[in-house]
């Protein structure tokens, strides 16, 4: 009987404990793609260029005076030029590249 018992205990707790408890309050919605280049922009090129585009730490340009095509963009990205470095694999793929590039034109003026 004080098997059962324990059996049971065990068991009500290993349901509660692997229970997924959270709220639909928590769980946080996917990002949009403008979202997610806004994210990757300040995560990996913000802290020269400035959330806005504009600061020109350590010589970076500013990028609301860009008139640089998509593809000059990318190539800048993915290579490097000057102090910046290649952020290709920072930004682990394509999509991501494009996303980032999206958001530097839409830092300019």
């Amino acid at each position: 009987m004080v098997l059962r018992i324990y059996f049971l205990f065990f068991l009500l707790f290993g349901l509660v404990a692997c229970s997924n408890n959270q709220s639909e309050n928590d769980v946080l919605p996917p990002e949009t793609p403008k979202e997610k280049g806004t994210s990757l922009f300040i995560m990996h090129c913000a802290s020269c260029h400035g959330e806005d585009g504009k600061l020109g730490a350590s010589g970076a340009k500013d990028l609301t005076m860009s008139k640089l095509s998509d593809q000059e963009i990318e190539k800048i990205i993915v290579n490097g030029k000057n102090a910046m470095p290649p952020m290709k694999v920072l930004l682990e793929n394509k999509e991501n590249i494009d996303l980032v590039i999206k958001h530097v034109k839409s830092l300019r003026n």
